[in-house]
């Protein structure tokens, strides 16, 4: 596999497509995977989870990061958690909203003294830590590492 090929998000969306059955088998349901659900009568307005059930009223996201995550990586959790909020508004359902993380240190963080978790707390999302095998761990830490070292190539070049 060469470097450019690690340094994509490729790695990341195959351990988001393993933890994906690893929380179907956990809930013991058929989840929904990136499914389209239009909030309004148009082809605009609509969310994409990374797992839905609208039988069980169950939505969910998976992030597949190792490490201290990035400002972005929060911002990314926090609108994701508005998304949720959102479908259960224009719905009037009550949904089991989930976020799943496959590290111990990003779910301490979404659980500790941050706005974040202490919205997470309020609006009664879950946080599912699923430990992953050693070996794609530290595919996902290779593939972290690469892409700082693009986006830093990057930075260079456009300045």
């Amino acid at each position: 596999m060469s470097n450019s090929y690690k340094s994509s998000a490729h790695v990341q969306v195959q351990a988001e497509e393993l933890l994906f059955y690893k929380v179907e088998d956990l809930l013991n349901v058929s989840l929904d995977k990136n499914k389209k659900i239009f909030l309004l009568d148009n082809v605009f307005t609509y969310i994409q989870p990374d797992f839905y059930s609208e039988e069980e009223c169950i939505i969910g996201e998976i992030f597949a990061h190792i490490g201290k995550p990035k400002k972005a990586q929060d911002n990314k959790i926090a609108n994701d958690i508005l998304k949720m909020l959102l479908l259960e508004k224009k719905t009037n359902k009550k949904y089991r909203k989930i976020i799943v993380v496959c590290d111990e240190e990003e779910q301490k963080k979404l659980q500790g003294l941050s706005a974040l978790a202490e919205s997470i707390r309020q609006f009664g999302i879950e946080i599912m830590y699923i430990e992953i095998d050693e070996k794609t761990r530290n595919q996902i830490i290779e593939a972290q590492k690469l892409q700082r070292m693009t986006n830093m190539w990057y930075l260079y070049v456009i300045m």
